[in-house]
């Protein structure tokens, strides 16, 4: 999966703030910063390759459940038995 020089900013940035919300003191701060995060990945998550995370990132991800967002989706056909609403 090639990514276009959007992409790799928008992935540049889910990145950067992933990393950094942990160790943000502020409250107001780290919270912004955390809509801002899921913003990011809400629109653009399904265009990132979750393999060009590193460990911090994903780990932030996880914890703030947003990894499930990156990456291409499981398609319709995957999900047998499962209702999709």
């Amino acid at each position: 999966m090639a990514e276009s020089q959007e992409q790799w900013y928008q992935r540049q940035a889910v990145e950067h703030l992933a990393q950094h919300i942990p160790f943000e003191q502020d409250v107001a701060s780290k919270a912004e910063q955390i809509e801002m995060l899921r913003s990011l990945v809400l629109r653009h998550g399904r265009e990132m390759d979750p393999e060009q995370f590193g460990f911090e990132a994903r780990c932030e991800l996880i914890r703030l459940g947003l990894w499930d967002r990156i990456g291409p989706g499981p398609r319709p056909e995957d999900q047998e038995g499962e209702e999709l609403f």
